[in-house]
C-alpha cells in the first residue's frame, strides 16, 4: 500500500489552518532500492552504481499522467500512472535491484509526496532499462 510522506502530512494539515498547498507543475517518479518510509529516507537508486539513472516525469498535464481516482478493492481510492515512464538503461557495472517508488515535485532534490512498493522487487542488469507501463505504478489512499 502506498503512503503520504511526512511532507505531504504536514501540507496537509497545515493547509486546515489556511496555508496553501503548492501544486507543482509536474511530478517526478523516483525508483528505490528499500522501503523510503515517510521520512524519505536516502534509499534512492544512487548514481554510482547506475550512473544515467534519473528520475522521470510522470508527464504533464498532470491531470491527464495519472488515471481519475478509483475504488480500490481495499476499501480506499487508487490512482495509477496513465503514461509509459521510460528509465535509462543501466549503464553500472552490475545488477541494482528496485522494490519501491517514490513521487517528488522536483527532478533533483525537492520534496518527496508519497511512496509505495512495486509489485515486485525487479532486478535491472546491466543495459536494461526499467520500463513502467500504464497502471503498473499505483498509488492508494484509505
Amino acid at each position: 500500500m502506498s503512503a503520504a510522506s511526512n511532507y505531504l502530512e504536514s501540507a496537509l494539515l497545515e493547509h486546515f489552518r489556511g496555508t496553501q498547498l503548492p501544486l507543482p507543475s509536474n511530478f517526478f517518479v523516483a525508483l528505490h532500492t528499500a522501503d523510503p518510509t515517510d521520512a524519505a529516507l536516502a534509499t534512492e537508486v544512487a548514481t554510482a552504481s547506475w550512473p544515467s539513472y534519473a528520475r522521470q516525469s510522470v508527464g504533464t498535464p498532470l491531470s491527464s499522467a495519472w488515471t481519475a481516482s478509483a475504488d480500490e478493492a481495499g476499501g480506499g481510492k487508487q490512482i495509477t500512472n496513465a503514461n509509459t515512464l521510460n528509465f535509462p538503461a543501466n549503464n553500472g557495472a552490475s545488477s541494482v535491484q528496485v522494490t519501491h517508488f517514490s513521487i517528488w515535485d522536483s527532478q533533483n532534490g525537492g520534496n518527496m509526496w508519497a511512496h509505495a512498493p512495486l509489485t515486485a522487487p525487479k532486478t535491472i542488469d546491466p543495459t536494461d532499462i526499467f520500463s513502467a507501463i500504464p497502471g503498473a505504478l499505483r498509488l492508494i489512499s484509505r
